[in-house]
Order: C-alpha cells, then structure tokens, then sequence
C-alpha cells in the first residue's frame, strides 16, 4: 500500500535549502536597507543645510568675516529656530540609523570665509 504524502528526510531536505537560500539573501537585504538608511540621512542632512542656506540669505548679514542676525553676532542657528521661523517643517525629524529623531537643538554652524557664507550640519561650532 502506497501512502500520498512526504517523508520525514524529504521535509528535512526542503527546509535545509530554504535555510541555504535564506542565508545566501539576508547579508544582501541587510546591506540594501543600510544604504537605504544612509542615504535618507543624507538626504535630510542637504534638507536641513539648504533651509539653513535659505534663512542665511533672507536674515543674515556680516562685516569683517563675522555672521549677525537682527544685529546680533551668531555662529549657528538650530532645527528649532529653522522650523519657528518657516524654513523647515514643524515635524520631528527622524535618523533613520537608530530611528530615533534628531534634537531640535542641533546645530548648523555659520561662518563667513572667502565671500560667503559656510554652513555645517551639526558642526562643532
């Protein structure tokens, strides 16, 4: 007598060959999503720098290579006076490597070198 079905060395054998597959593809996967991750940070790093840029150019002057805003010397202008004053979104910004957001009290350092202004995100200011 004949019975329809698959052995228990068959079932051994197709779970022994995805588990190869399986770990033929994950370094692949893992590597595509850290690139992924990378670039979306960098991304909302040229975000941020250009809405610096773009508050530079509406509010920022400077004489003898110092930057002034309202009159007032500044070295750096942070995500929460960018997102006060319209040039970012109000939302919580996220680094997508450790998924947590970034603080609002980060820093875009300003500096004024060879005839323009310099912006550095999150610099040492």
């Amino acid at each position: 007598m004949k019975s329809k079905g698959f052995t228990l060395i068959e079932l051994l054998a197709v779970i022994v060959i995805l588990a190869l597959v399986l770990l033929i593809i994950m370094p692949n996967v893992t590597g595509i999503l850290n690139r992924t991750q990378n670039r979306l940070n960098d991304e909302q790093k040229n975000a941020v720098l250009n809405a610096a840029r773009q508050f530079g150019v509406s509010n920022l002057s400077h004489e003898d290579g110092k930057v002034f805003y309202k009159g007032s010397e500044v070295t750096y202008v942070t995500l929460e006076e960018l997102q006060n004053s319209g040039y970012l979104e109000d939302k919580s910004i996220k680094d997508m490597t450790d998924k947590g957001d970034v603080s609002l009290d980060t820093k875009v350092c300003i500096t004024y070198e060879n005839y323009q202004f310099v912006y550095e995100y999150d610099g040492e200011c």
